[in-house]
């Protein structure tokens, strides 16, 4: 058996994890969540002895690939000098000084470990700044676990949420309090005329919209022309915040995350994934006069290893990466992506086989469905294929390891080569033929 090893640890894991698995993501894996025990480049290696080339990249963090040089040195030498102060350091005050040089929006930046956590953080620095109780977010958008925003993310059934010019917001598991939603106010994506309603009727208790700029959790659904640029307009004329989780989308369409590809500017942002190149650090910041209520102490941010060195150094170590030759590589990464993504819809049309493929940059969403039909927001994206986990484990089976769920990416990395594309659009189509039969 191909997983032996992995099925035994998993079974093992089971009498001490719940779920034998660290997030529930990883359980939808299929025969069994695979075990890694080494990654390099963009190849990854499990417990069966199996190599895989990685499209995961973690869910999207490697964006240097496995165990990127530049990356591991840098984490090495602040090893041998202090693992974690609990206090201010020169590394976090450099990195914080890169940031605000590349992101548009960042005039002040902070820092946290997980994407979640600081979107607790910029939501009550919204509420703080504004005096306002309530947040807009989208259908189908995800801003992490937190009882407060897992609101309206993958409701099973659409019948759940309303009709689609006034949808009703929806619990994303057992043990929320039906209380969050008081404070919530869900909208269907990639419609300002829904959003300019709402903001007429309750601009004046809204602190902020939240929004991916790319719909990143439902593949890779892009904004219609003018919809950033329209809720930038409507957040200003109604005094309302604007902030854009880049948690995806943040170093990976441009440097500047999708802020800059897009050339509309919020007024907060969350740059998550890509940062630590592997390590857990988020940066979120904004403009001065908002993130001065934290400088001042007049919002609360706290937390033991926001900032701490191991991670500093590794997050500029990646960003110096990327930012070299003016962000040279990510004309390459883009290339490497188009050419995959065109040889996937080669191969999946030389095999009758519907299969939609968007991207934006180094990353693509791959579904199976009719490519001529448009997908704007959740509802269209909304049911997943039954052809998806073969697809998967037939892939996995060739050496590609990919998001084991259909609503999931594939991201590329400054790791991976010309050669990796060849040997995967092979495995793709030994993969579409077993569909096709």
């Amino acid at each position: 058996m191909m997983f032996e090893r992995s099925q035994e640890l998993f079974e093992r894991a089971q009498n001490s994890l719940a779920g034998g698995v660290g997030a529930q993501v990883r359980s939808f894996s299929l025969p069994t969540p695979i075990y890694f025990e080494r990654g390099e480049g963009s190849k990854m290696y499990d417990v069966d002895g199996n190599e895989y080339i990685d499209y995961l990249l973690a869910y999207g963090p490697l964006i240097l690939g496995h165990c990127p040089g530049p990356v591991v040195e840098a984490v090495r030498a602040q090893l041998d000098a202090a693992t974690l102060f609990g206090a201010p350091h020169e590394t976090a005050v450099q990195l914080a000084e890169k940031l605000v040089e590349i992101v548009p929006c960042y005039d002040l930046v902070r820092f946290n470990n997980s994407g979640s956590e600081a979107v607790q953080a910029i939501q009550r620095l919204a509420r703080g700044f504004s005096g306002k109780p309530k947040i807009v977010k989208f259908e189908g958008h995800y801003h992490g676990w937190y009882d407060n925003i897992y609101i309206s993310h993958l409701p099973e059934a659409l019948s759940m949420i309303g009709l689609e010019n006034a949808p009703w917001p929806v619990l994303g598991t057992a043990g929320q309090p039906e209380s969050v939603l008081q404070d919530i106010i869900v909208l269907g994506w990639n419609d300002l005329e829904i959003v300019e309603k709402t903001l007429k009727a309750h601009g004046h208790e809204i602190a902020a919209i939240i929004t991916e700029p790319i719909m990143s959790n439902c593949g890779v659904i892009p904004p219609n022309d003018g919809y950033l640029e329209g809720l930038r307009r409507l957040t200003q004329e109604y005094d309302v915040l604007l902030i854009f989780d880049e948690v995806i989308t943040g170093f990976r369409p441009a440097l500047g995350g999708a802020q800059e590809y897009y050339g509309v500017t919020p007024d907060l942002a969350i740059f998550a994934k890509a940062l630590g190149g592997g390590f857990p650090i988020i940066s979120w910041g904004g403009r001065r006069d908002i993130m001065d209520f934290i400088a001042q102490r007049k919002v609360v941010h706290a937390g033991t290893f926001n900032a701490n060195p191991l991670c500093a150094a590794a997050a500029l170590a990646t960003v110096t990466e990327l930012a070299k030759d003016n962000g040279a590589v990510y004309e390459r990464m883009t290339s490497l992506t188009t050419t995959l993504m065109a040889g996937i819809a080669q191969s999946a049309a030389s095999h009758g086989i519907p299969v939609r493929l968007q991207g934006i940059g180094p990353f693509f969403g791959l579904s199976f469905r009719d490519p001529e039909v448009a997908i704007t927001n959740f509802r269209e994206a909304h049911g997943e294929s039954p052809d998806y986990p073969q697809f998967r484990l037939a892939l996995l089976e060739r050496g590609v390891h990919i998001f084991p769920t259909e609503k999931g990416l594939w991201y590329l990395s400054a790791a991976h080569t010309e050669q990796d594309i060849a040997q995967t659009l092979e495995s793709v189509d030994d993969a579409l033929k077993i569909l096709r039969r």
